[in-house]
């Protein structure tokens, strides 16, 4: 059975603590929760990873949206979180999936 797409998964990394190694501040993750919830349903999970050899840790945030201009708004959230929390860089990963609630 061929199933077709009809909606975007995002996949979305914020890290938990800032390059030098320290936690951000409070205001930061207020920013970011009062943003994230705008989108409605999320997922959330904890991962880890390197980042130019360097280890990291972060939060990893999922979204299933059947809205493309929901997806151009996650994308403008990431590059603000960007600058939130100072980061040259950030992962942002959109792509096509079938979804269904069963």
């Amino acid at each position: 059975m061929m199933f077709e797409p009809n909606a975007n998964k995002v996949t979305m990394l914020f890290p938990l603590l800032q390059d030098d190694g320290e936690p951000f501040s409070a205001g930061a993750w207020e920013w970011w929760l009062d943003s994230i919830l705008t989108f409605g349903a999320y997922h959330e999970l904890a991962t880890r990873g390197t980042w130019r050899g360097n280890p990291e840790r972060h939060r990893c945030v999922k979204i299933v949206t059947t809205d493309e201009s929901e997806v151009e708004r996650l994308e403008a959230f990431v590059r603000e979180a960007r600058d939130v929390f100072g980061q040259e860089a950030m992962y942002f990963e959109a792509v096509r999936v079938h979804f269904k609630l069963i």
